[in-house]
């Protein structure tokens, strides 16, 4: 309440989406690009070896603003698309039309979580295992010093969490979690696109 007694009131959805929505994929974006470049945002110039690691560090970053996406927009989903399950089948055609095996956005999202556990795993299973087989960067040992390289293991994750997100934004976008906005141009700068971001989300 302020001073003249008047309430202030503002719209909690578009509160909660500038603060959480918003945070997470910024966030997101800027793992893609450590997860491209190898360079991190605000942080000095690295060698090669250096933003190898932090190409594949990011891989778990990523993983971890995709299942925020999916966290933050399951009830809306979940609502959403079993509103439309009871609109389709009357009560009677229900137990025959179960939701869980339903085509619905909330099925859909979750196998998307799936996916992303599965990642998680395999990220897990490549640091504690000796084999190089399943690893995403190995180590050459050349005259002029060690050389790291990111192995295919590593461009096939990247390539499956990048279509995993299309697909999540994609479901939060048709269930008006974030807004459609306009394409981005190449030459837009860092800070116009964080300002779209921002009216993607707020407009949403």
């Amino acid at each position: 309440m302020t001073d003249d007694g008047d309430i202030r009131v503002f719209n909690p959805n578009k509160e909660i989406s500038r603060e959480i929505t918003l945070d997470i994929l910024m966030r997101h974006r800027d793992a893609m690009k450590q997860a491209r470049t190898g360079e991190i945002i605000s942080e000095q110039k690295q060698n090669d070896n250096d933003r190898k690691f932090n190409q594949v560090r990011a891989l778990n970053l990523i993983v971890g603003s995709q299942r925020e996406m999916i966290t933050i927009s399951r009830p809306i989903i979940y609502f959403r698309s079993l509103q439309k399950w009871k609109k389709k089948f009357k009560e009677l055609e229900r137990d025959e039309n179960p939701f869980e095996k339903h085509e619905n956005d909330y099925n859909n999202m979750k196998k998307y979580l799936l996916l992303l556990i599965a990642c998680e795993k395999d990220i897990l299973e490549a640091e504690r295992t000796k084999t190089l087989k399943d690893d995403y960067i190995i180590k050459k040992e050349l005259p002029e010093g060690d050389k790291y390289e990111l192995t295919t293991n590593f461009y096939e994750m990247l390539e499956e969490l990048e279509n995993s997100y299309e697909q999540i934004y994609l479901l939060m976008l048709t269930n008006k979690i974030v807004s459609a906005g306009i394409e981005e141009d190449e030459e837009i700068t860092y800070k116009e696109k964080e300002d779209e971001m921002i009216r993607r989300v707020i407009d949403a």
